[in-house]
């Protein structure tokens, strides 16, 4: 009962928080009071009610919204932000590896997806010798995100 109201509080106090600055007008904080700041806000909550207790089935999904959050802010304001794709496979990898830590599952889809990323980020490049070597692998990355799938659901140890 106590983190059910630990997360109730963290949302009302983070929303009221930000509705209160948007209705002040403070000219530094308007760049940030957009609707990735939600996203971020239910993140910190998830991530808070999942260290208050012994409940770790929110890490996940709290990494993976205050990151989805943060990226939506950044690639705002940075011109070289890399493509949505490449941070939400990224996101994803990171938050099997943190859930990982305190529950031990997820290793291997945190792995492989942290891989993928990578690879999506650094050898996607402009020049023409590793574009030409990963032109044809690049169009199989779904096909490796069925088989972690397929993996989970059926292969998964007990």
């Amino acid at each position: 009962m106590k983190q059910r109201n630990t997360f109730s509080g963290i949302i009302l106090l983070g929303i009221g928080l930000f509705y209160f600055a948007n209705r002040m007008n403070i000219e530094l904080l308007q760049p940030y009071l957009t609707w990735p700041s939600i996203l971020i806000i239910i993140g910190i909550a998830l991530l808070f009610q999942s260290g208050s207790g012994k409940e770790s089935s929110s890490i996940f999904s709290g990494v993976f919204l205050t990151g989805l959050g943060v990226h939506f802010h950044a690639a705002a304001k940075v011109a070289t932000w890399p493509e949505p794709l490449q941070v939400i496979v990224l996101l994803a990898g990171i938050s099997f590896l943190i859930q990982y830590r305190k529950t031990k599952e997820g290793l291997i889809p945190g792995v492989l997806l942290s891989l993928l990323a990578l690879w999506l980020l650094f050898f996607k490049s402009n020049t023409p010798s590793v574009e030409n070597i990963f032109v044809k692998a690049e169009d199989f990355w779904p096909i490796i995100l069925m088989v972690i799938g397929a993996y989970l659901m059926f292969f998964k140890k007990k």
